[in-house]
Parts: C-alpha cells; sequence; structure tokens
C-alpha cells in the first residue's frame, strides 16, 4: 500500500489547478484526525456500526425463544427506523424480521426473494456463489421465508473437506443445521456440523468476536432438541455487543486492521516517528493472532496477523498490511517479526502463483495477490515468489483491466492494490507493464466529471473509491487527472478532518460493513502517495505535510 520508489515513477509538477496549501491544510487535518485515535498502546480501536443482517438475526432469534427484554426493544426500534432504507436488501431483512417479531408467519413473496438474492449474488466473487446462495436462503428461512425445493439437503450429504479457513467451516455447520432443520433433513453432514457448532462454544463466547456466526449458529442449534439452555446462554452473551443504537455489528473488534493501513497512511504523510513506533510494537505484539484451536480445512496461514488480538484465523490481507509497516518502520529492530511474516506468506502461496485469503490449496484471489507481492518486494529472497505472483495478476486482469471482486464492493479496490504490484517488477517487463497500463486507462476512462470515483462506474463519487482511484494515477503520470482527484478530496473533507460516505469492505463477502476509520485510512494513503510524486512534497515520515 505504501508509495513506490520516488524514483520511479519520477516526480510530477504540482497540479496548476490545485491550491497547494489548501491540499497540504486537508492532508494535516486527516492526520491529526487518525493519529488522535490511536490509544496510548498504539492499537486504533474503532468499533464496528450495526448492521440490519446481524440486528434482524438478533431479533428473530429473542422471538423464536420467547426473549422478552430491553435489549429485544431496543434492536427492534433499530429495524424499525429502517423499513424504509434506501438499501433493499436492508429494507427487506427489517421487515421481515419486525413483522416476525408480532407474528411468527412465513413470508409469502417468494418472487421477490428470489430477485434480492440474484441481485446480492451479482456482487460476490463467482467462486463463492453457491454457499453464499444457501447462506442467504438460510437467513432468509429463520427470518420466515419458505424455501426454494432445491435447497433441501440430499439424504446422504456428508460434510465437505475441501480447504477452507475456520469461519468458512462454522458459516458451512451453521446453514447445514439450518437447512436442514426446515426441511426436515437428517444426513451425516448435520451430525458433523452440530459437532463443529458445538466446538465453538456457543453459549458462553462469542467465537472470535464473529457476531454473525454466533447468531447464525444460535439459530442453527434452535432447531436441535436439548439444544434450548445452549440457545438461551448465547443470547445473554452476544447482548454485550449491542451497540448503543440497539443494532448488532458484524465483528465485535478488528483492531489489527484498523490500525495497519491507517500506520501505512501516517507514515506516508509524515506523522510522528514515536507514534509510528508505538504502532509497530503494538502489530509486533499481536503477531501469531489469538492463541486459539484452528477448526480451519487445511493449513492455515500462521505467524501472520489476525484482524484483531482476540481472533485466532490470521489472513494474507492482515498479514500483508502489517508487514508492510512494521518492515517499513524499522526493519532491523523487528527483523526477526519481519522474516515470521515473509515467511508466514510464502507458505500460502499456491501452484498457479497466487495467493488465497486465509489457507493453502484455497483459490487464489488477485486482490490477495496484490498485497502479499506489495508486502514482500523489499525482501530480496522473495523474488522468485513475486515474479510468479505478477504473472498470475497478468493472467487473472479481465478484459476492461481491472479484477473481481475481492473484500470490497469497490471496482478499484483490486486495481490499486494491483497497480502497485506491478510497480515493483523489473522496468523492462513489457508484459507487466501492459498490465499497468490497461489499469491506469481504465481508471482514467471511469473518472467521474467532479473527479472523483463511484463503487462502481456511473456512481456517484465517493471518497473511498476516490482515493483508491487517486493512488492507482500517482504510479502513472496522468497529472490533470490526479489534480481532479485531489480537488474533490479536498473539497468534501468533514470539518473535522476525517470523511464520510458509503463503506466499501465486505464480510462476509458481499455484505458490506463500516467502522469509520476505514474511510478516512484509504484518503489518508492516497494524500501520502500525492506527496510522494510532487515536486515540493515533504519527505515521507518527515515534517508535516
Amino acid at each position: 500500500m505504501r508509495p513506490l520508489n520516488a524514483s520511479r515513477p519520477a516526480p510530477l509538477p504540482w497540479p496548476a489547478d490545485v491550491d497547494p496549501a489548501h491540499a497540504h491544510q486537508a492532508i494535516s487535518r486527516l492526520r491529526d484526525n487518525v493519529s488522535s485515535r490511536v490509544d496510548a498502546d498504539g492499537l486504533i480501536r474503532d468499533e464496528c456500526r450495526s448492521r440490519v443482517l446481524e440486528s434482524a438475526l438478533a431479533l428473530t432469534l429473542m422471538t423464536r425463544t420467547g426473549t422478552a427484554s430491553p435489549a429485544r426493544d431496543r434492536v427492534l426500534a433499530y429495524l424499525q427506523a429502517r423499513l424504509d432504507s434506501p438499501q433493499e436488501f436492508d429494507r427487506v431483512l427489517a421487515t421481515l424480521a419486525v413483522a416476525t417479531a408480532d407474528v411468527w408467519a412465513p413470508a409469502r413473496d417468494t418472487d421477490l426473494i428470489e430477485k434480492l438474492t440474484d441481485a446480492v449474488l451479482g456482487s460476490a466473487p463467482e467462486f463463492i456463489s453457491a454457499r453464499r446462495r444457501k447462506m442467504l436462503y438460510a437467513v432468509l428461512s429463520v427470518l420466515g421465508c419458505p424455501l426454494p425445493a432445491d435447497v433441501a439437503p440430499a439424504p446422504d450429504e456428508v460434510a465437505p473437506n475441501d480447504p477452507t479457513h475456520s469461519w468458512n467451516v462454522v458459516q458451512q455447520a451453521a446453514v447445514t443445521l439450518i437447512l436442514a432443520s426446515a426441511t426436515k433433513v437428517d444426513n451425516p453432514a448435520t451430525d458433523a456440523a452440530l459437532a463443529t457448532l458445538t466446538a465453538t462454544n456457543p453459549g458462553t463466547t462469542v467465537w472470535e468476536g464473529y457476531v454473525l456466526m454466533h447468531l447464525l449458529t444460535l439459530h442453527a442449534l434452535a432447531g436441535v432438541p436439548g439444544q434450548e439452555a445452549t440457545v438461551r446462554s448465547g443470547i445473554r452473551t452476544v447482548l454485550q455487543h449491542q451497540r448503543e443504537d440497539g443494532g448488532f455489528p458484524f465483528i465485535a473488534e478488528m483492531h489489527h486492521w484498523c490500525t495497519a493501513p491507517a500506520a501505512i497512511g501516517l507514515a506516508a504523510t509524515g506523522a510522528p516517528s514515536q507514534l509510528l513506533r508505538t504502532m509497530a510494537d503494538a502489530l509486533v505484539r499481536h503477531q501469531g493472532g489469538a492463541p486459539l484451536p484452528s477448526l480451519s480445512r487445511g493449513v492455515p496461514l500462521t505467524g501472520g496477523w489476525s484482524m484483531s488480538p482476540g481472533v485466532a484465523l490470521n489472513d494474507v490481507d492482515c498479514t500483508a498490511t502489517a508487514l508492510e509497516f512494521v518492515h517499513e518502520t524499522d526493519p532491523v529492530a523487528y527483523r526477526g517479526a519481519v522474516r515470521r511474516g515473509v515467511d508466514a506468506l510464502l507458505a500460502l502461496q499456491g501452484d498457479d502463483g497466487g495467493f488465497p485469503t486465509y489457507v493453502a490449496g484455497a483459490r487464489s484471489e488477485p486482490c490477495m495477490t496484490a498485497a502479499a507481492v506489495n508486502a514482500l518486494a523489499p525482501h530480496a529472497d522473495t523474488l522468485a515468489a513475486r515474479e510468479r505472483a505478477l504473472a498470475y495478476l497478468a493472467e487473472s486482469q479481465l478484459a476492461d483491466g481491472g479484477y473481481e471482486p475481492g473484500w470490497s464492493r469497490s471496482r478499484l479496490h483490486a486495481m490499486f492494490r494491483a497497480r502497485l504490484a506491478v510497480g515493483t517488477a523489473s522496468a523492462d517487463d513489457r508484459r507487466i507493464a501492459e498490465v499497468a497500463q490497461r489499469m491506469e486507462r481504465s481508471v482514467c476512462a471511469t473518472q467521474n466529471s467532479d473527479g472523483g470515483w463511484g463503487m462502481q462506474p456511473g456512481d456517484p463519487s465517493d471518497a473511498i473509491s476516490t482515493a483508491y482511484g487517486l493512488i492507482t494515477l500517482c504510479c502513472g503520470n496522468e497529472a490533470r487527472a490526479i489534480g481532479r482527484a485531489l480537488s474533490w478530496l479536498v473539497e468534501n473533507q468533514n470539518t473535522d478532518g476525517g470523511y464520510s460516505g458509503p463503506p466499501d469492505m465486505v464480510g462476509p463477502r458481499p455484505f458490506p460493513y463500516h467502522v469509520p476509520v476505514l474511510t478516512d485510512a484509504p484518503v489518508l494513503l492516497a494524500f501520502g502517495h500525492v506527496r510522494s510524486r510532487f515536486l515540493g512534497a515533504a519527505p515521507l515520515s518527515q515534517g508535516v505535510a
């Protein structure tokens, strides 16, 4: 994510239509805003906001179990306030959950449900569509909707054994039990699913802070005789994560994922070195993730970073981003942690040269591959691995210059990561140079008339997508397009120095979740890239913007 070496590409003159004083002021204000959110121990603990999906599941679970409490009243009020949401998916889920709060009866509009399911799946990577469809039907089933006939599990269905990460293992188990209970099917897969869910201790623990999976687990167990006490206890357990607005979040915490990208942006915009070292120290202390047993199938990433101290599941994105920052901060002092991170990434590389998100042998993904290349770039002994990864990125590029959806709703997220990755290739690699040029042409062609970009071509400009587009263009020489994008960001800054707009990160894919600092961090990073490309910008990690 960090800016490319300033000597390649060469610095550009400052954009003629951007007031440098205003731009530097905007950078300073955002940098100060993000710096103020770093706790004394070096982590950013921003809160994942409530989401309709989890809130609807929580209310419906309370309704199923006859739970009457002020907490139930609060989540009901949260959902009632979203009955007119502009997001159709949220509107339908809120309507179904509020309806079942009074009368436990199935909804009738199967055409709407099918349309809604297809629309949601249209924004997800193709390779997860089959399992995500099952999850959607499971969610709609517990909200009272009838299941299509072809969703019923087969009588001889067995537990899957493909390589996948522990969160997906739990999701598959919960969905299996929910669908089996709804269709009155009992098969070998249900026995395995029950064993998996009970291993998460749902009566007393929100496993790895994963609120969505906890709620799905409780709904699955609610259909199993003898699990009544566990479900009631599990409801009391999840209430500790109810937000002030009455809703429930996707995940309890993601302190590493808030900290590492913001730290790279702070470094790129000249934050004090002591602050950066404090943040690096915090990340190094928590390397490896929480010491919890793994439920993954296959060999998971180990020795890297998870999304938060309480989460065991390491992933390529958190590992690559934390590794970039820790190495940049002090490669000598942190050499042990850096070596562990490098080795963790290399162990996950697939035969095709790409990297999956979590587990060796799982499907490679372009965005994760780009993240790994960017983190491995400073390490000469990884050259062969990086060349294989760059070849994978070249093969994976779509005709429009982009890549398949990754962990973002914004088309430009995977593109900016990939553009930085190919910028680490040899200058005489013509194939990779053409990959870079296709990305830059595509980004220029989709820039809105106001200078920004939206999540998808034609969407209204938003801060996150504009930051991604600006970073991509900072790797090239389109000074006018860069100036227009920079102007958009300067003009749309909030009075507190931060930024607002629709969230782009998704989990599980394709459902967006909102953590405020994850809107500010990409913009801060984009400002850092601007500083590294233009004549007169202050050196990285020194002075003020």
